[in-house]
């Protein structure tokens, strides 16, 4: 008996996990994007063009929860905050280019997206599941 408890903990925990703890790539749902590498994903938030995507995407910053905006410099970009920052403003100096939008509410920026659907984010699955304006492109973790 005390293994089936067990069993079924771990079983609840992992999908509550999952769930709760699993990041997407968002647009909004008129948006053709299609998934895309994650050497891409990391390249358009640098503020460089995909190399296997010809689709022009335009990046959004999700800072609505600096968890989930530490978890994705971390998981995709392979930076720190402060990192990721200094690269993108050696980008804005040296090629004049234009700085990268960011948002910290999640209703304005699915409002964003709805208004501009080239633009992508990423945010939580449960955030992203509830905004009826945007479509999940894929999982980032």
């Amino acid at each position: 008996m005390l293994l089936s408890f067990f069993c079924g903990f771990l079983f609840s925990a992992s999908s509550l996990s999952s769930h709760h703890f699993q990041a997407v790539l968002v647009s909004a749902k008129n948006s053709n994007i299609n998934e895309l590498d994650k050497k891409d994903i990391r390249r358009l938030f640098l503020g460089l063009r995909p190399i296997h995507s010809q689709q022009t995407n335009i990046p959004i910053i999700n800072t609505s929860n600096p968890n989930t905006y530490k978890l994705f410099l971390k998981n995709i970009m392979f930076l720190t905050e402060r990192g990721y920052e200094r690269k993108l403003i050696k980008r804005v100096f040296r090629q004049g280019a234009d700085k990268i939008e960011s948002f910290d509410s999640i209703n304005a920026l699915a409002q964003h997206l709805k208004q501009h659907p080239n633009n992508i984010t990423f945010m939580m699955k449960k955030d992203a599941l509830s905004q009826p304006d945007l479509k999940i492109i894929q999982a980032l973790w």
